[in-house]
């Protein structure tokens, strides 16, 4: 949002005044949240606390919204876990304020899903359950073949791989990269738009990682962030959660297969994977994962998950070998 967005007292005075909550504290913003396509702050009130999520009065914004809580209400009643939209005063879900909307969601306590042999198959067994629960929920049309990181990240890798020579062994960060650019050139003729017209389509959550799943007290206790959700290629929510969840920091080629073995078999117990969609699997999976490495690097100063841009480099080529090994498995039926 920009110049237009309310201030926390102009918030809090909109939440007394459209909302039955009783006394409400001054918003402040959600630690460590992208703040990038809405502002998510933290209120307590006397009925608890609540995210307030505020957005442009902008037709499409509040459409896409509507949308999100309809998908909301649908996964509650198919006994996925989210978080609930308090409803206004007047019984709406959104309150328009001027050139200003907001909603009013349920403050889930948790913390990201910990990576465990529990956590993996709980995971997959959701994803599973809302790729299929979703599978005929109207939703607003887009090309649903055109997603996000389903392309080789050229420009993003080169970033990486300029500052792998930097600070590394020049000739070790050239090997790893050639390395990569060769799985990522193969993921691209894998991925593109003429094959994707093979994966299966329909209602994905768009950002299925660790963050998003909120964890606590031995349970899943809430999917959030739905603002990427519509539809897409199941493909997408699987590269999503299967290199967060899955490839993340590990080379061992034992653990990458029980891992990836762990959350497929939980999914794939709601809904079945094609053969055109596992052999297209790894390399999307891979992408993803190069991509984000790539992106968050510079974001996060420099590291990410406590490693470096070379040593990146030597972890990625090696993944990215692990993945190709297991797509050339698929397409030989050794899989």
């Amino acid at each position: 949002m920009t110049g237009s967005t309310p201030g926390s007292e102009i918030i809090a005075e909109a939440v007394r005044t459209h909302y039955d909550v009783g006394q409400v504290e001054t918003p402040t913003p959600l630690p460590h949240a992208h703040q990038r396509r809405h502002r998510k702050l933290v209120t307590h009130t006397d009925a608890g606390p609540f995210l307030v999520k505020t957005y442009p009065a902008d037709p499409v914004v509040l459409d896409a919204l509507r949308f999100q809580h309809r998908l909301s209400r649908h996964l509650a009643a198919h006994d996925l876990p989210v978080a609930r939209i308090q409803p206004a005063r007047n019984g709406k879900l959104i309150v328009e304020i001027g050139n200003w909307a907001m909603e009013l969601q349920e403050f889930v306590e948790g913390d990201p899903l910990p990576i465990t042999w529990e956590t993996l198959g709980v995971a997959g067994d959701a994803l599973g359950r809302f790729h299929e629960v979703c599978r005929d929920l109207p939703r607003p049309d887009r090309d649903a073949r055109r997603w996000r990181f389903s392309d080789a990240p050229r420009r993003l890798f080169a970033g990486l791989f300029k500052r792998a020579q930097e600070e590394g062994d020049a000739a070790a960060a050239i090997d790893a990269c050639n390395r990569i650019a060769l799985f990522l050139h193969d993921a691209a003729k894998e991925l593109g738009l003429e094959q994707r017209s093979q994966f299966e389509t329909g209602v994905i959550h768009g950002d299925w990682h660790v963050g998003n799943l909120l964890w606590a007290d031995g349970r899943l206790r809430a999917i959030v962030d739905l603002e990427f959700a519509g539809d897409g290629c199941f493909l997408e929510d699987l590269a999503y959660g299967l290199s967060n969840l899955c490839v993340r920091t590990t080379t061992d080629p034992e653990r990458l297969a029980l891992r990836l073995g762990t959350l497929l078999k939980h999914y794939q117990a709601h809904r079945r994977i094609s053969y055109y969609e596992e052999r297209a699997m790894y390399y999307a999976v891979g992408i993803k994962h190069v991509a984000t490495v790539s992106y968050q690097l510079p974001q996060l100063g420099g590291k990410v998950a406590g490693m470096t841009a070379s040593e990146w480099m030597a972890t990625l080529a090696a993944q990215c070998a692990w993945l190709e090994e297991q797509a050339h498995g698929v397409r030989q039926g050794m899989r």
